[in-house]
């Protein structure tokens, strides 16, 4: 890679929650990045473990460029901490990284190059290898096969494509046009990457950048999606699709994905639930 490929800073942004156990792995893999010019943010949300000490000894144990910022403060939430690290941001890019994932180390320099070649293109992603607790590796997160590039906003919602969030680097100018992160969500990447989709266009690396970690605690997890995930998109699509009939056709879909997954897993109430809603939706 040419040297002046690497004259862009890039920001990359850890909101740290309770990952004692994973956070070096994931900061080594930014630390040892083939890309060096970058800029560390990492903010720990009241974290109730050692995740902030372990973090901090870390960091100061290496020679990194020492571009780096890392403090605590009381739990803000998933969707304030990315915001509070965006406006802190200095990068022309910008990637974040769960404290319990990591990246393969040629991640920010490929994606860096793309995103120079492709001045289009706002945002690039790629493919995630997932992993459970003890770094088994599982399945692949394969965009390659999905709508994966240019204007995103219709194959998010309809389930034909999107973007994989683990595997992001955008630019931070989007910023000026769509605003931050929405903090009155559960869950960040939805309802952003649909706004930002409206805006601009996607690009994708058929490549394998990140290592995504898979656990129930993860937001998606089996026991969050009937409790709170699917309401949760059905807000944001209520939020961002403005045709009428597609956001119905979309709404009615999120809701027999809820009432069928209760029939598979025997939750009565939920199955009530989700069935009302659905018919109320279609039929209405």
């Amino acid at each position: 890679m040419e040297t002046k490929k690497q004259n862009n800073l890039v920001t990359v942004g850890v909101a740290l929650y309770n990952h004692e156990n994973y956070i070096v792995k994931c900061l080594e893999s930014i630390v040892k990045q083939t890309y060096k010019n970058i800029e560390l943010i990492v903010i720990d949300d009241g974290s109730q473990d050692d995740s902030f000490q372990v973090a901090k000894d870390y960091l100061e144990s290496q020679d990194f460029n020492k571009n780096y910022k890392i403090y605590t403060r009381p739990n803000k939430g998933m969707c304030n901490t990315l915001n509070e690290i965006a406006q802190q941001a200095n990068g022309k890019y910008i990637s974040f990284v769960g404290s319990d994932d990591y990246w393969f180390l040629n991640k920010i320099e490929e994606q860096v190059f793309f995103l120079e070649s492709h001045p289009h293109y706002a945002l690039v992603h790629s493919n995630s290898q997932v992993v459970d607790n003890d770094d088994n590796k599982k399945d692949i997160l394969d965009y390659s096969t999905k709508k994966n590039t240019g204007f995103l906003f219709d194959s998010i919602y309809e389930g034909k494509g999107g973007i994989n969030t683990t595997s992001h680097l955008y630019r931070t100018e989007v910023y000026g046009k769509i605003g931050y992160y929405d903090p009155s969500l559960k869950f960040e990447d939805t309802d952003f990457w649909l706004r930002l989709t409206k805006k601009y266009e996607v690009g994708y690396l058929n490549k394998i950048h990140t290592f995504y970690r898979w656990h129930e605690n993860n937001l998606s997890g089996s026991k969050n999606l009937l409790s709170f995930y699917y309401e949760e998109i059905v807000k944001i699509y209520n939020k961002n699709i403005d045709d009428e009939k597609k956001r119905k056709k979309a709404i009615s879909k999120i809701y027999k994905k809820a009432f069928q997954r209760a029939i598979r897993s025997f939750q009565l109430m939920y199955f009530v639930k989700y069935f009302y809603k659905y018919l109320k939706v279609k039929f209405r």
